[in-house]
């Protein structure tokens, strides 16, 4: 089974003891996305998955499949107009 970016970077800060603060100095990206991304909240984009994987040291297609897996299982959301 796939785990989800989310989980996956909770994983790799819990294992490597760094706070979401850190890893945003480490990684480049701003702490709030850090946080989305954590909170499931924020998809991963190609930007997203390269700043991710080269912090980590991961492939970014790790990161792309993940969040391409979640969004799979997340039910449809009805759009705004009604028109799905």
């Amino acid at each position: 089974m796939h785990q989800s970016p989310a989980q996956l970077l909770k994983k790799y800060l819990n294992k490597k003891d760094i706070s979401p603060r850190e890893f945003s100095q480490l990684s480049g990206m701003p702490e709030t996305e850090i946080q989305g991304i954590m909170e499931g909240e924020l998809p991963i984009t190609s930007l997203r998955a390269h700043h991710l994987a080269i912090a980590l040291n991961t492939e970014v297609e790790m990161w792309l499949k993940g969040d391409r897996s979640q969004k799979n299982r997340r039910p449809k959301q009805p759009s705004l107009l009604g028109c799905d």
